[in-house]
């Protein structure tokens, strides 16, 4: 996409910080990692949420499942902010597709809210990154696994969160169909328009279109994710509607800021390049609110 928009000028500091205080943030890579250096853990995630007045954060691994940090995190450290766990759909967090259900309905009753299917460990993911192997979730036929629909049941009952992780948009959008019927709401595209994605605006549309909501995260924005032009998140906003779309960080990297900044510059960023504040107020607050089940 070409660079179209340019920065309407000068955001009021008001403006944003009203719209930072009690933003949430669904999407953050703690330390430690086995897989790369993160500058800052869990718990100083947390702690920088609550300095910053922030609402909710949701702590995500590629490696491990976050809800016991999550737990003892908002018990004992941080008890004005909403940190939930996850579980990731890998290998080394639940034995790939097999024994996921069973991993996720553990980490469920411990307080885990939110459960991205494949990312690192996608057969999609991996080819992009010029590797074999990875997890598909479709059959030979191009049907959907048997455990996937076991993961999606125990996802309906404990009434949390399932996202898309780095599969391609074939299994992604079987995957939505599934969970729609079985009556599951809380469904959310992540980072569709980053380069390891790579989903077109028509399928972004026949996804929101489902009822799915549309992530993007401010990581991408960054030299390290590709420079992604912000007018190209704006654009898709437009066409879905903020109603139907959140925004995250996808912080940290051992060279990012604290993942609590990063949302207020990314709130920023959204309203230098065309979004309304009631807008950035849906992406950032209301709309994670309801998939969180969070009052504000």
């Amino acid at each position: 996409m070409a660079v179209r928009n340019k920065p309407i000028g000068r955001i009021p500091v008001k403006v944003i910080d009203d719209l930072w205080k009690d933003s949430i943030d669904m999407h953050i890579h703690p330390g430690p990692d086995p897989l790369a250096e993160r500058p800052i853990d869990s718990a100083e995630v947390a702690k920088y949420a609550e300095e910053a007045g922030m609402k909710g954060v949701v702590l995500k691994s590629f490696s491990y499942n976050t809800a016991s940090d999550a737990f003892i995190i908002q018990k004992n450290l941080t008890p004005d902010v909403n940190v939930f766990g996850s579980v990731v759909i890998g290998y080394t967090t639940t034995g790939g597709l097999e024994y996921a259900a069973k991993t996720i309905e553990a980490n469920a009753k411990i307080g885990a809210k939110v459960v991205w299917f494949p990312a690192m460990d996608s057969k999609w993911c991996q080819s992009y990154l010029g590797k074999e192997g990875g997890i598909w979730i479709l059959k030979e036929d191009g049907t959907l696994k048997d455990e996937v629909y076991d993961i999606l049941k125990i996802i309906k009952k404990y009434n949390m969160v399932v996202c898309s992780g780095h599969m391609s948009y074939e299994e992604s959008t079987k995957m939505f169909d599934a969970a729609i019927e079985l009556g599951i709401t809380k469904m959310v595209a992540t980072h569709p328009l980053a380069e390891l994605s790579r989903f077109t605006l028509d399928e972004i549309k026949e996804l929101a279109d489902k009822g799915v909501y549309i992530e993007h995260v401010y990581g991408t924005t960054m030299p390290r994710l590709g420079n992604m032009d912000p007018s190209d998140y704006v654009d898709c906003i437009k066409l879905v509607g903020a109603e139907k779309t959140i925004l995250g960080t996808d912080l940290a990297q051992v060279w990012d800021i604290n993942p609590a900044l990063g949302m207020r510059i990314f709130i920023a960023q959204m309203l230098q390049f065309g979004c309304s504040p009631e807008e950035v107020e849906f992406m950032c607050k209301k709309n994670p609110a309801k998939l969180l089940d969070i009052e504000l």
